[in-house]
C-alpha cells in the first residue's frame, strides 16, 4: 500500500460508493498507482455487490480517477491517477440500486390440511446430497494461471525454475483420469506443488555422483590424505592396473580400490 497515494484519494471530491471503491484500491496500489485486485476482492473488501463495485469502476473511469486494462491472463490492472482532479462523478438508480429481489415470499395459508396431508412422502430422500460449506471439486482448466501472489512466492521460492515446474504442473494435472485429477482448490494445490518442488531440489543438492566420490578420493590420495584402517594403520586408494593414468598423471576409467 502507498501512503502517498491513499493520502490523494482521501482528498477527492466523490460520492460515498466511488471513493470506498477507490479507497479499496488504493490498499492495494504500488507507489505508481497501479495495483491488479480481482472484483470479488473489492467485493470482499467494501461489501458491495459485484454490480456496485462494476458500476463505481465505470464511474470512476469515467471521471478519469482511474483507468484500467485487461492483463495477459489475469485480474485487470488498474492506475488511479491522482494528480488529474476528477470530474464529477454521477452515480446512476441503476449502478447504485440493490439487487432485486427473485424469490417471493408466499402468502400465509389459513387452510389447514390433515396430518397425513402435511407428512413428508417417505419415498423422497430429504437429506441434501451436498452439505453446507462443502466446496465441490473440479479439474483444471486449460487456461488456468496462478493468483499474483502465488506466482510472485513461487519466483521467490524456485528461482528461474519457477516456469518449468508449472509447466510440469499444468501437464500432470491436465493428465490426471478421474476422480485423482479433481481438486478443491487450485492456487493451493499449485503452493504444494512448489513446496515440493522446492524440498526435492535441496535433497538432491547435497548428493555425489560415482563419479565426483572417486575424484574426490584420488585428490585426497594425491595430496597424501590416508584413510584410518580400523586395525590402526593408514590405507591408501589405488586405481587398478586394467585403468592406468594419463600423461599428466589423471585417473581414467577402471575400478577404484583400497589396498594397505
Amino acid at each position: 500500500m502507498s501512503v502517498s497515494i491513499s493520502s490523494a484519494c482521501w482528498s477527492l471530491q466523490l460520492p460515498p460508493g466511488p471513493k470506498f471503491v477507490l479507497m479499496a484500491l488504493a490498499d492495494f496500489a504500488n507507489e505508481d498507482g497501479l495495483c491488479w485486485p480481482a472484483v470479488a476482492t473489492l467485493c470482499e473488501r467494501t461489501g458491495f455487490s459485484e454490480r456496485a463495485v462494476q458500476g463505481h469502476l465505470k464511474a470512476l473511469e469515467q471521471a478519469g480517477a482511474v483507468t484500467r486494462q485487461d492483463g495477459r491472463g489475469r485480474s485487470t490492472v488498474y492506475r488511479i491517477q491522482v494528480e488529474q482532479a476528477p470530474a464529477e462523478v454521477v452515480e446512476t438508480p441503476a449502478e447504485s440500486a440493490p439487487q432485486p429481489r427473485r424469490i417471493c415470499t408466499p402468502p400465509p395459508q389459513n387452510l389447514r390440511g390433515s396430518p397425513a396431508e402435511s407428512a413428508p412422502d417417505p419415498s423422497l430422500n430429504h437429506q441434501g446430497s451436498k452439505k453446507e460449506g462443502e466446496v465441490r471439486a473440479s479439474r483444471l482448466p486449460a487456461n488456468w494461471e496462478p493468483p499474483v501472489d502465488d506466482w510472485e512466492w513461487a519466483g521467490q521460492v524456485l528461482g528461474p525454475r519457477r516456469a518449468r515446474e508449472f509447466e510440469k504442473f499444468r501437464d500432470y494435472w491436465l493428465a490426471a483420469p478421474g476422480q485423482k485429477g479433481r481438486k478443491a482448490s487450485w492456487p493451493a494445490t499449485w503452493r504444494n506443488w512448489v513446496r515440493r518442488a522446492s524440498e526435492d531440489s535441496s535433497r538432491s543438492s547435497g548428493r555425489l555422483s560415482a563419479v565426483d566420490r572417486v575424484k574426490a578420493a584420488c585428490r585426497e590420495w594425491e595430496n597424501g590424505v590416508g584413510v584410518l584402517d580400523p586395525d590402526g594403520g593408514d590405507v591408501w586408494p589405488q586405481v587398478d592396473k586394467p585403468a592406468g593414468r594419463q600423461a599428466d598423471g589423471v585417473v581414467v576409467e577402471g575400478n577404484f580400490r583400497l589396498v594397505g
